[in-house]
């Protein structure tokens, strides 16, 4: 997976010019809630997490997905970059350029493995900047398969080392500029500062990837509460067969915004996966009744309903969930696999 940078310009209090490498894009809202497009046709939404940015290079698949550890972007600081002061240290000051030169103004991609031997050198000749480089080493190792094994080890060593790893001072000047994208489920992903909330995302996304889905939800349970908690929860145990738990998890959810709609969506297809499809449909038709929710949380509300009307025989209902969803994304991954099937 190649990665991706992007430089910010603030325009207006909540409003930001968005330079990719081969686009330029919009991005507004506020911390928690912000909608970015571009000039490429894509549109990003985050939720949940105060940050900016977010992929919607969705999988949509039927009940139990597979689950990965994503990082889709690692976006530039923008207008407010932490700079070194007059008599900063040489490891404060190495840091900087070492920042600046992988997420920097030039349209440069560097690959994973050229930005984790540079941490590793970094690291070697500045120990001081051992948390900082580490942290780094996991956001890019675990995007390749070359690096990954290593990146994910190191993951779980600094989240039981989170408190210190975090507390580092240079960690906590220079890291709240960086905003990765972990995808918590199809059509949902977390989208903030680079904090031990990101971390524990990424940890549980590897345990969930490792199939080893209790200890994802005791890094869960260790985490900040909060509705993107509350959706990787449900996620895990759907994807675990726990669908008694995941039904758990969701009730009570009223679709308030893009965060409790996904969470129906994930209730519904645990009523599904239980063989209770009218109560499916019920959280499908609540999920996406309200048109001002993101096109990855309807997306995924259509095609999971569209599923379990495959699943009754109701072909012709299935057929035109399926292409409400290709009106907006003639792309959309598996919808034209699925229409091929019916």
């Amino acid at each position: 997976m190649s990665l991706r940078f992007r430089r910010s310009m603030k325009l207006m209090p909540g409003v930001r010019l968005n330079f990719g490498k081969d686009s330029v894009g919009m991005s507004f809202g506020v911390p928690g809630a912000r909608y970015t497009f571009n000039s490429k046709g894509r549109r990003t939404v985050s939720m949940g997490i105060p940050g900016t940015g977010i992929s919607d290079v969705t999988t949509l698949s039927s009940g139990r997905s597979s689950r990965r550890a994503q990082v889709e972007e690692v976006p530039q600081i923008g207008d407010s970059e932490p700079r070194p002061g007059l008599f900063a240290s040489g490891a404060e000051r190495a840091l900087h350029v070492f920042l600046r030169d992988i997420y920097g103004a030039d349209d440069t991609v560097n690959s994973a493995m050229e930005v984790v031997e540079a941490a590793g050198a970094l690291k070697a000749q500045h120990p001081k900047l051992a948390a900082a480089m580490d942290l780094i080493s996991v956001l890019h190792g675990i995007r390749d398969t070359d690096t990954s094994d290593a990146a994910s080890a190191l993951a779980m060593k600094l989240w039981q080392e989170r408190d210190i790893v975090f507390n580092d001072r240079l960690v906590r000047k220079y890291f709240l500029g960086i905003y990765p994208g972990v995808q918590i489920t199809a059509g949902i992903f977390s989208v903030g500062s680079y904090t031990s909330q990101t971390l524990g995302f990424i940890v549980s996304e590897l345990l969930q990837k490792e199939g080893k889905y209790p200890e994802a939800i005791e890094v869960l349970n260790q985490m900040r509460p909060d509705q993107l908690v509350g959706i990787s929860l449900a996620d895990i145990e759907i994807t675990s067969g726990d669908f008694d738990g995941a039904i758990e998890t969701t009730e009570d959810i009223e679709n308030e915004d893009d965060a409790t709609a996904m969470m129906l969506v994930l209730r519904g297809i645990a009523f599904r996966e239980k063989g209770l499809d009218d109560a499916a449909l019920e959280c499908f038709k609540r999920a996406i009744a309200k048109k001002s929710r993101s096109e990855g949380v309807i997306h995924r509300g259509l095609f999971e309903r569209a599923m379990t009307y495959k699943k009754l025989g109701k072909k012709a209902a299935a057929k035109k969930d399926l292409e409400k969803i290709l009106v907006d994304d003639p792309q959309a991954a598996g919808v034209n696999e699925v229409l091929k099937g019916l």
